[in-house]
């Protein structure tokens, strides 16, 4: 958001021309910056997941071959330190903040509501996940008689685990009007409560793994994150610094992973007690040394956007990102149908963590690239529609309460119990297709604030 001399934030009105945002037909007068890392942050998570996903073949004996599906960073315990490059959701966080910040902040300046304002991107985040959905109840509905179960569940479990990131965000998203008045009265150090608070359950975390309330993580490292977004403009102003942010959070990383309790790996890996499910302190550290990172690219990063056949890419990246986010699984999920077809075949594949299974990764991306380029065609129209589509207005306070509510508890259910038994995982779908539904404004109604809210 904008802030003044001290980090706090400047809830004074603009000139159009002075914001970032300002409109989607102005793309000079964007923070580029802040979209392209957005952008770079999905792709990243995309590669990712696909480079992490150790597919191998064992003969049966009969000329063919049977599919074995591992984690690298199981396997290969080493590709743990990947992960201290490949774990972006921190930084994702973070930009989302200084967005929603921003929204935020122009939407009060505009007289608007809390309970309008979190409706419409309510209804952005989750009408992309409806699609998706509906096609795996279909799948898993019609596979169930004939697969071996371990198969479908695999499909529908590797496809409903991602969707934590909605409901997360949904509930940080609504709490930006609280971070947006800590950073007011804070500045750059509102992160320090949230902070204190994360440290506070990992310590209670690692003296009993069990305790519940390790999960209030999910919401005190994000909101720690998403805090340290809304310092964005006093943080750009002082890049010069940004080797404080990069080395203290390295060195803190370093710290708590070779001294202190924290797993080496960013992710979650079996066996081990996760720095992210629920998050931990670690990936707060990670994400500053990220941040810092970036900081120190602004300039360059800057002036490569500046030249629109870079920025291009960065814009359609962005329009369809979500999309793109649920459904990079469900296409890995259709290449790895497309190995153990060919490995009945009698065709084998590498041996996972090999230099041979190394050397063929490009070929795996492209053919998951080419898989999921018609479904995105298909797809992204929903979120587009959904980012254009007039801006609910008169929303009662309780119904946006009860919306966070109803569609963050929907989206854990589908994270924890994934599509299995069909019947109940149906329920909450129709909850999350209720709640799109119901938070759309009238098909005639009149966009109530201009074009530049949505694209933050």
């Amino acid at each position: 958001m904008f802030t003044n001399e001290s980090g706090r934030p400047n809830t004074q009105p603009q000139p159009e021309a002075n914001r970032p945002g300002a409109t989607e037909t102005d793309p000079a007068e964007r923070d580029r910056v802040v979209d392209a890392v957005r952008a770079g942050c999905l792709v990243v998570v995309v590669a990712g997941h696909w480079l992490m996903a150790a597919i191998g073949t064992e003969a049966t004996g009969t000329g063919a071959y049977r599919v074995q599906l591992a984690n690298m960073l199981e396997l290969r315990p080493w590709t743990q330190w990947l992960t201290w490059v490949l774990q972006v959701m921190p930084l994702f966080f973070i930009v989302g903040g200084f967005a929603n910040a921003v929204s935020w902040t122009r939407t009060v300046n505009r007289g608007g509501r809390w309970a309008d304002w979190v409706a419409n991107r309510m209804r952005r985040l989750l009408a992309p996940a409806i699609g998706l959905l509906a096609v795996w109840l279909v799948v898993v509905a019609v596979a169930q008689p004939f697969l071996d179960p371990r198969l479908v569940h695999g499909g529908h479990r590797l496809v409903t685990k991602p969707l934590w990131f909605l409901g997360v965000y949904l509930v940080i998203t609504a709490m930006t009007p609280l971070l947006v008045r800590l950073q007011t009265r804070l500045g750059i150090w509102a992160v320090v409560p949230w902070a204190v608070a994360a440290v506070a359950v990992d310590v209670l975390r690692f003296n009993d793994h069990d305790t519940a309330l390790a999960s209030l993580n999910f919401v005190f490292v994000w909101a720690a994150l998403t805090q340290v977004g809304m310092s964005w403009d006093r943080l750009v102003a002082n890049r010069d610094r940004w080797w404080m942010l990069a080395g203290g959070g390295y060195l803190a990383l370093g710290l708590l992973v070779g001294i202190g309790p924290y797993g080496l790996s960013m992710v979650g890996v079996g066996g081990k007690v996760s720095n992210m499910a629920p998050p931990s302190i670690a990936l707060l550290a990670l994400g500053c040394a990220q941040l810092g990172l970036i900081l120190a690219a602004w300039d360059r990063l800057r002036s490569v956007l500046a030249q629109e056949r870079y920025w291009t890419p960065v814009m359609r990246i962005g329009a369809g990102g979500m999309t793109l986010y649920l459904w990079h699984l469900t296409a890995m999920a259709i290449g790895v149908c497309l190995v153990a077809l060919a490995a009945s075949l009698g065709i084998a594949q590498p041996t996972p963590g090999s230099a041979l299974w190394w050397a063929t990764r490009p070929l795996w991306f492209g053919v998951l690239a080419v898989v999921l380029s018609p479904i995105l065609r298909r797809a992204a129209p929903v979120e587009v529609r959904s980012l254009l589509a007039p801006q609910s207005t008169g929303t009662p306070l309780w119904a946006a309460v009860l919306g966070v509510t109803a569609g963050a508890a929907a989206i854990a259910y589908l994270v924890i119990e994934g599509l299995q038994p069909v019947g109940p995982a149906v329920v909450p779908v129709l909850v999350l297709a209720a709640l799109v539904r119901w938070l759309s404004p009238p098909n005639d109604a009149e966009p109530a604030i201009d074009r530049a809210d949505r694209s933050d």
